[in-house]
């Protein structure tokens, strides 16, 4: 058995300058620029992926494919691997691996060491009932590079995942380091190398698993049950909070480096759900991982050395890159056919076209997607998985403190709570500012009280409790109605240009957002009377 630890990143496929060719040349001629000595290959390999039925290895945690590589010299060997359960952090992969040498490209489940299995499963009858689900085909192209003190293998990979009688074949357009021999860190300082030049995102799914998926969906098809609800992408969704699921009883440091595992991996998600179908929806999702990651640099803010805190203003930067999602997301809603602005003939053509015209300054998809590739980006995350890395292995960092992770929580829950409601006591006698401004002044103070939240709410009940449900419902309502009022007056900012006033929207408009203020109040009100669930 081995430990694979690898880092895995998809590329852009957009233009010429991401053509396998290209990649190749590219990654020869970076590392001959920088002096770096490598020895190239090309090989052509087919993965074949076997299971039962009922997917009894799957529902182990265990991947079984064989491989068959055919080389420049046209000679072919085969190979069967199982990989078991590992860990993913930021689109590094560690996870055992047991290698067999076989004949050909049928697996014998009996040549593996007998310790992989649970007890219960019988390897007579799991040879009989395993059966081919998908395979992959590409050609890759490795470079062993000798860098700083350490081995590491660049492999691109360019083919595709294949899944018997079903026509969809997903590509396969990727790069992997995966680490060889002497120091681990090496690995890091190579894949910076790679981003100078190459268009790459962190990826969290392996191969296995897009054919796992491509072959659920093929089973989908077959049986007919697709049954897909109405594309409604530009309604703003309810809005939900992430809960990052502390463990009780770990110290302090620990959940600082728990609480950004699980948001740099929901981040990366977020980024291939945006890649894969783009929509300003997914990219608001994107832009709440980066402000829920920051969030958790605020709160720790007394344990983080100087380089650590300077990855907080990394993430502020991104954060506002694209915090013009949200205006977007409104104004999408507004030009949106089946919105009730437009079912009811409140906006007029030209009042369309301005909203159009505005939306049309906002970056474009590609624009997005090569933000979301960028050096810059690629950087930040992988500091973030090194900061990791460096917490996990320090000693002197479990060291016990002083302050329990409880208390921790319990004060900045108390703390962030309590600001909120003193803002939002102030709303029951507005003075100089309408209600609709107040409600906006308190919305920044509403956020750090939801993502405090998001942080530390599963310490005191779990994550799908009721009593945390009820108690984050009406600051859920109170955001969700702070986004209608935005659109509305994003609206209104937009009727006073339009050379004919536009009485009868206007009046609309007013009414609705008076109503919204009297649904806001009883939030509020209802918000003010919740008692906390922590100590």
């Amino acid at each position: 058995m081995v430990t694979e630890i690898e880092l895995k990143y998809s590329l852009l496929d957009s233009n010429e300058q991401t053509k396998p060719e290209k990649i190749k040349t590219t990654i020869s001629q970076l590392l001959s620029e920088h002096d770096v000595t490598f020895v190239h290959q090309e090989k052509q390999l087919s993965n074949h992926y076997f299971d039962t039925a009922d997917l009894t290895l799957r529902k182990n945690r265990i991947a079984l494919r064989t491989r068959g590589t055919k080389c420049f010299d046209e000679t072919k060997r085969f190979e069967q691997t199982i990989k078991t359960s590992g860990t993913i952090i930021a689109g590094l992969h560690q996870r055992p691996e047991y290698n067999v040498d076989i004949g050909d490209a049928k697996p014998i489940v009996s040549l593996f060491p007998d310790i992989i299995f649970q007890p219960n499963i019988d390897i007579n009858l799991l040879q009989q009932q395993i059966v081919e689900l998908f395979s992959t085909h590409f050609t890759r192209h490795t470079w062993l590079v000798s860098f700083e003190d350490a081995q590491i293998e660049i492999a691109f990979d360019c083919g595709e995942v294949a899944c018997q009688n079903y026509v969809k074949k997903p590509r396969i357009y990727e790069i992997e380091l995966e680490f060889v021999s002497g120091d681990s860190q090496a690995l890091l300082g190579l894949t910076k190398l790679l981003f100078s030049q190459l268009a790459l995102r962190p990826g969290q799914l392996t191969k296995a698993a897009r054919g796992y998926a491509l072959y659920h969906e093929s089973l989908t098809l077959a049986s007919h049950v697709e049954n897909k609800p109405p594309n409604n992408s530009a309604i703003v969704e309810q809005i939900e909070l992430s809960m990052i699921n502390l463990p009780k009883k770990i110290p302090l440091h620990n959940a600082l480096t728990h609480g950004i595992e699980f948001s740099l991996n929901q981040l990366q998600l977020c980024v291939d759900s945006y890649v894969e179908v783009p929509s300003f929806n997914m990219l608001s999702k994107v832009s709440e991982q980066l402000i829920l990651l920051r969030q958790g640099f605020w709160l720790f803010d007394e344990l983080l050395s100087p380089d650590e805190k300077a990855l907080r203003t990394e993430l502020s930067y991104f954060i506002r890159t694209i915090h013009w999602v949200e205006n977007a997301r409104y104004i999408q809603l507004l030009i949106n056919k089946q919105s009730s602005y437009q079912k009811e003939n409140l906006i007029n053509q030209e009042l369309i076209t301005k909203l159009q015209l505005r939306q049309s300054r906002y970056p474009r998809e590609l624009q997005v997607l090569e933000l979301l590739h960028s050096e810059r980006f690629n950087n930040l995350q992988v500091d973030l998985l090194s900061l990791l890395l460096k917490r996990n292995s320090d000693e002197t960092l479990k060291i016990d403190n002083s302050s329990s992770l409880v208390e921790f929580a319990t004060k900045h829950l108390t703390n962030s709570t309590k600001a909120l409601s003193d803002e939002l006591v102030k709303l029951q006698k507005p003075q100089d500012s309408t209600s609709i401004e107040l409600y906006l002044t308190a919305h920044s103070l509403l956020i750090r009280a939801l993502l405090t939240t998001s942080w530390f709410s599963c310490l005191f009940a779990e994550p799908e409790s009721d009593i945390v449900k009820r108690f984050n419902m009406p600051l859920l309502d109170i955001k969700q109605g702070i986004i209608e009022l935005q659109s509305l007056s994003l609206l209104l900012q937009q009727l006073k240009h339009l050379p004919k006033k536009e009485n009868k929207l206007t009046q609309w408009l007013t009414n609705k957002s008076e109503n919204l203020i009297t649904a806001l109040d009883q939030s509020r009100a209802k918000a003010l009377t919740m008692k906390p669930y922590w100590p």
